[in-house]
């Protein structure tokens, strides 16, 4: 590694991993988990690095990134100032407040370090095709997990945070694979879900709209039952109940009106009842046209399907 956002990148690689495979949940504001960074630095064209130097109990990514940073502008400005010699085989701690490493203890000698064999621990012999047997009973690993979802089309950045966490990962692929399209899950996971749950103050795994509800509401948008904004209006009961999204649109009347005919009948009570801004829009005013939809979905209590609203108002007002 070659920069403090390469070291910050790989320790979050490894909390993915230990997340992955559920042997911590990898929370560094608790503890769970600590980085301690080796930094040295060389000179443009020398093969062996210089003085190692340590910098322990670093308790964010952003204390990583920001740590071996200034070590690297530190050990440098040093031996470009020919005082090389003052960078010592030692452990450092990081300052937050100052953003600077300060010296904790010296170590000059391996010996400190203690570079010798555990002598309580003895030599593991592992059974022949020990190691095959676990590598196939692995579970699938955050990189494979952002692979599959590459795989689905979605960006890297997409693929990075739904990967970031165990739940989440699985949460999306069982939506996706019980119908969803892939972009439009992604949306509302991340989107809107992921805002309601932080305002209800939990977690995934703890709200009542399973995977394949998700889904369900998904496919009742695409098939034009219901718009995306009926769909928002719903979601704080599906998250706190769960239950079936059709079920609940049709208990509440919400079905979105999506015949023609009765579109057109209800827009042409709008736009006989507002001639004054018909005037105006047809006199160039373009901006009234958010107007006469407005007034379209009030007169339809949002349930309007907004794409053929548009149309509708289209051959209404521009003939």
């Amino acid at each position: 590694m070659r920069t403090g956002e390469e070291a910050a990148a790989y320790a979050q690689e490894l909390r993915r991993i230990v997340r992955f495979l559920g042997v911590s949940s990898g929370n560094m504001q608790e503890g769970s988990l600590r980085c301690d960074v080796n930094v040295s630095v060389r000179r443009k064209g020398a093969q062996e690095l210089g003085t190692k130097v340590e910098v322990k109990n670093l308790n964010s990514f952003s204390a990583v990134r920001s740590a071996v940073d200034f070590e690297f502008r530190r050990q440098t400005s040093l031996l470009e100032a020919g005082r090389g010699s003052e960078i010592k085989q030692e452990t450092r701690l990081w300052d937050e407040q100052k953003m600077e490493t300060k010296s904790m203890r010296s170590k000059e000698e391996a010996a400190d370090y203690r570079y010798f064999r555990e002598p309580d621990l003895p030599f593991l012999a592992l059974r022949p095709g020990f190691a095959d047997q676990v590598k196939a009973e692995m579970p699938k690993l955050p990189r494979e997990a952002r692979d599959d979802l590459l795989g689905l089309g979605l960006s890297v950045a997409d693929a990075s945070i739904l990967s970031d966490d165990l739940g989440l990962f699985e949460y999306y692929t069982e939506c996706v694979s019980s119908g969803a399209e892939p972009k439009q899950a992604r949306n509302w996971l991340v989107g809107d879900i992921s805002a309601l749950l932080k305002e209800m103050k939990r977690d995934l795994d703890a709200c009542a709209m399973r995977p394949q509800q998700l889904a369900e509401m998904c496919q009742l948008i695409d098939g034009g039952t219901i718009s995306g904004k009926i769909a928002k209006g719903l979601l704080p009961e599906l998250l706190e109940k769960g239950g079936s999204p059709k079920e609940l649109v049709e208990s509440k009347g919400l079905v979105q009106i999506s015949d023609e005919g009765e579109l057109d009948k209800i827009v042409a009570e709008i736009v006989e009842s507002n001639p004054k801004q018909v005037e105006q829009y047809r006199g160039g005013k373009d901006k009234l046209f958010g107007f006469f939809v407005g007034q379209t979905m009030k007169a339809t209590k949002g349930r309007a399907n907004p794409k053929m609203v548009n149309d509708c108002l289209r051959r209404a007002l521009d003939q």
